[in-house]
């Protein structure tokens, strides 16, 4: 079951992030893609919806076999906009046909589709209202439907939440930038209310039954913030931690804040056992940047941080491009 944890930030210099956990039972980074403009490409496995991108994207995912086609769990394009999936069970549901003037797009292909055609979130708003079509249909590679939904920002540093249920498609503009797993984004705000008593600065000494109680060390604001790996504390650690931290003052010094943040809900293999058995665990995290269209990212196996830029030179390339991810832990050995 995918898991995952997502959060919007901007710097003081006014870069705009949207970084990422993936959380899954098999290894989800193996390759960035890169996508270029104009390329045709296939958002639907039944109907064989053919969509050609107006513009050039990269992200974490793979090219399909089967039809040569990107699938990208999260990424950003030439226009500045970013955008991730996220598993949604229990509330996802998608319609069985699109429309006549709607594009056929399965679950797994919204991010490809969406970065392939969006120079803004007003387009990205658009697509989701006009033209795409979420439609209920399996992934070769899961072999079920996956309950998916998804988190969009761009320069301007706002993001929308599209949330696919049974009443139709919900376009989210004002939430906090934050974005777990089930329930729902506005049952999440909503328990928000829960903790307004956790802050970072640290209860003062009291006066109690003749005693002076002074905190245990640090931390004590912090007390009852939650610290398990559910859906809903990963929003409220996220939360709390967007909301305090220190802002970032420029690029390189977000993507190490987004880091430290997300290891706060990362998930060590063996803490999430499945029903079947399998563990739930971190495979990695990105972390995006609108305005340079760098995609930064580490994985369970090696926590350097790399990156890949979608740089003027290689958004010119006409061809598809791949970037294999190296798994094995990067030491930097001292003697």
């Amino acid at each position: 079951m995918i898991g995952c944890s997502s959060f919007t930030m901007e710097t003081k210099d006014k870069k705009h992030f949207l970084s990422r956990t993936m959380d899954f039972m098999m290894e989800m980074a193996q390759e960035l893609v890169f996508t270029p403009k104009d390329q045709p490409f296939i958002v639907s496995y039944q109907d064989q919806q053919e969509i050609t991108s107006k513009h050039a994207f990269l992200g974490m995912g793979q090219l399909q076999d089967s039809d040569n086609a990107p699938i990208t769990f999260d990424g950003v394009n030439d226009a500045g906009v970013t955008g991730a999936v996220l598993y949604f069970p229990g509330y996802a549901n998608y319609v069985e046909r699109a429309e006549a003037n709607k594009w056929a797009v399965s679950p797994d292909k919204v991010i490809s589709a969406v970065l392939s055609q969006a120079a803004s979130l007003t387009d990205v708003e658009d697509l989701f209202q006009n033209k795409l079509a979420l439609v209920n249909e399996a992934s070769p590679t899961l072999k079920v439907v996956p309950p998916l939904h998804y988190i969009f920002s761009d320069t301007s540093g706002t993001s929308v939440i599209i949330e696919p249920q049974a009443d139709g498609i919900h376009v989210i503009k004002d939430s906090v930038g934050v974005m777990t797993n089930s329930p729902d984004y506005h049952w999440h705000e909503t328990n928000l209310r829960n903790y307004l008593a956790v802050r970072p600065k640290q209860h003062a000494e009291i006066e109690f039954l003749g005693k002076t109680l002074r905190p245990f060390s640090q931390g004590s604001g912090t007390f009852g913030l939650p610290g398990d790996f559910t859906p809903v504390s990963r929003f409220i650690r996220t939360a709390f931690m967007k909301n305090n931290v220190e802002q970032a003052p420029d690029e390189f010094a977000a993507v190490s804040l987004a880091h430290h943040m997300l290891e706060s809900v990362s998930i060590p293999r063996g803490i999430v056992v499945t029903t079947d058995g399998t563990f739930d665990y971190t495979c990695y995290s990105a972390y995006i940047c609108a305005e340079s269209r760098s995609y930064y990212y580490s994985t369970y196996g090696n926590q350097r941080i790399r990156c890949v830029k979608l740089t003027p030179e290689l958004a010119k390339e006409p061809n598809y491009r791949t970037f294999k991810v190296n798994p094995q832990e990067d030491i930097e050995y001292l003697n």
